[in-house]
């Protein structure tokens, strides 16, 4: 027999040469039967494409929301200068606050600042950090030793009898930190009270032996709830009394 002739190859209709059908994804899935394989086809298969997707997805959404969201409405500023409050006793001061003036904590905010420390001469920024946000009337209230006070008498701070009303101004007038403002031809002014002594309804921290009094800055732009703070901080003398009680 001619070898040529031998059969070398297989049939044409062998199975390798015919064409197979990729099932779509779509099939695959109606072929599994029951909630266990079904399953584990979707976590070897989709289960960390979904996830990478939903976090690119809710990354993107909250990115997007950050940048059109408005910011919260400011209410008060007060700035703690040298930290003669400490952090328990000011988170103390903004909690209640907020809750005497029923902030809205989704579209407002009060700030109370502790990281300012004028008196640091090694570390000007901060100094220059509160006269940038003073002058333009960003502060709204400084806690301070009675010497910073004196010293920016006329200058960042107003008299209060320009600043507050009449029965609030009669209410403390036993309590006043006077100084004499300078003006720019050097002259020195009457002595005034531009400020309070609040050891009485606060735990403070004397500096050097200082003192600490509360002002409103002279620009204040929320003058208004600059006054209810004050008003807020005198009432606190009995809720303080009522825990040393105890």
């Amino acid at each position: 027999m001619d070898i040529s002739e031998k059969k070398t190859t297989l049939d044409d209709s062998a199975s390798i040469y015919q064409q197979r059908e990729e099932k779509t994804d779509k099939q695959k899935w109606q072929e599994l039967k029951g909630f266990k394989a079904k399953w584990e086809h979707f976590k070897a298969y989709y289960l960390l494409k979904v996830f990478i997707w939903a976090c690119v997805i809710g990354f993107a959404g909250y990115a997007i929301y950050e940048m059109v969201a408005p910011d919260p409405e400011r209410m008060l500023y007060v700035a703690i200068l040298d930290t003669v409050v400490q952090t328990g006793e000011m988170e103390q001061l903004q909690a209640g606050y907020k809750e005497y003036i029923s902030l809205d904590e989704k579209t407002q905010d009060v700030y109370f600042d502790n990281t300012i420390m004028v008196s640091n001469q090694s570390d000007p920024t901060s100094a220059q950090k509160f006269t940038a946000h003073a002058f333009v009337g960003d502060i709204d209230i400084i806690i301070a030793r009675e010497g910073l006070i004196k010293e920016y008498a006329g200058y960042y701070l107003r008299p209060l009898s320009a600043q507050i009303p009449a029965d609030l101004y009669e209410a403390l007038s036993d309590k006043y930190c006077y100084a004499r403002a300078v003006d720019e031809d050097g002259n020195v002014g009457e002595e005034l009270p531009y400020g309070f002594y609040i050891g009485e309804y606060a735990e403070t921290s004397p500096y050097y032996g200082e003192q600490i009094v509360l002002a409103i800055v002279g620009n204040s732009k929320r003058a208004d709830n600059a006054t209810a703070f004050v008003r807020y901080l005198m009432g606190r003398e009995t809720v303080k009394d009522e825990v040393t009680v105890k």
